[in-house]
């Protein structure tokens, strides 16, 4: 699936670019790592440190004036997560039983981006230029699988989730780098950006296993706090357009 996706994502490129000849369009691609974390707004999910992923995307603008145009495009990212968060058992003689997960994270999101990119003009009489860009991203994460330790038990592999986590991402986008003319059609870029979600990533659909606590499906007690989910990245991108 990912493979046949980023393949049609290449043809389209391909074609777009061949039909761009002179116009305010530009097409690329680009690729790097990212650095991963995960945040909550409720506190409720500990942050265990960063990990690394990685992206690749087709870029698409347009110059609707010299110094600034509309980015798009089509992004395929490695997401990866490592954070903590209380659950709980039930005991027929101790009640509610709390007890600490360790949970690594790991899934695809395929995201389109929109942005407004601004450029300046060229540096020291030089075809390099430096853009800052900023907007957000809409996307679609596949089938989400985790790895848990927890009361002794550690988990060998990854195992795909049950609705426990949206298909759905948001987030805000910033960015800033470099862009280099090789002549008159073909620039090579190179940038860091910041994505941050928006919305939970935490699947509010019932059953809601974040927000009570459930053992064998059965709600077996509330949580003081519901989990909230939130993926950071800080990423590193280098690409062409033509």
């Amino acid at each position: 699936m990912k493979k046949s996706l980023l393949i049609v994502g290449l043809l389209m490129a391909m074609s777009l670019t061949a039909s761009a000849q002179n116009s305010g369009f530009a097409f690329g691609l680009k690729l790097g790592p990212g650095f991963d974390w995960t945040g909550s707004t409720t506190g409720a999910a500990v942050s265990e440190g960063m990990r690394t992923g990685f992206g690749v995307g087709v870029v698409a603008e347009y110059y609707f004036a010299d110094n600034y145009a509309i980015t798009t495009g089509v992004n395929v990212n490695m997401n990866r997560g490592h954070y903590s968060f209380q659950n709980a058992h039930l005991d027929s003689v101790a009640g509610l039983q709390p007890f600490s997960v360790d949970r690594y994270y790991k899934s695809t999101i395929y995201e389109i981006p929109l942005m407004l990119k601004m450029v300046t003009n060229e540096l020291g009489g030089i075809p390099l230029r430096v853009y800052a860009q900023v907007g957000a991203g809409i996307g679609y994460a596949q089938k989400v699988k985790v790895k848990d330790s927890y009361e002794g038990f550690t988990g060998e592999d990854y195992v795909a989730t049950n609705k426990e986590y949206s298909n759905l991402r948001t987030s805000l986008k910033i960015g800033a780098g470099a862009q280099y003319a090789l002549d008159e059609s073909t620039r090579v870029f190179a940038g860091l950006y910041f994505s941050h979600d928006f919305l939970n990533n935490i699947n509010s659909i019932s059953p809601n296993y974040y927000g009570n606590y459930y053992e064998n499906g059965e709600d077996i007690g509330d949580r003081e706090t519901k989990l909230n989910v939130l993926q950071n990245r800080i990423g590193i991108e280098v690409g062409v357009l033509f």
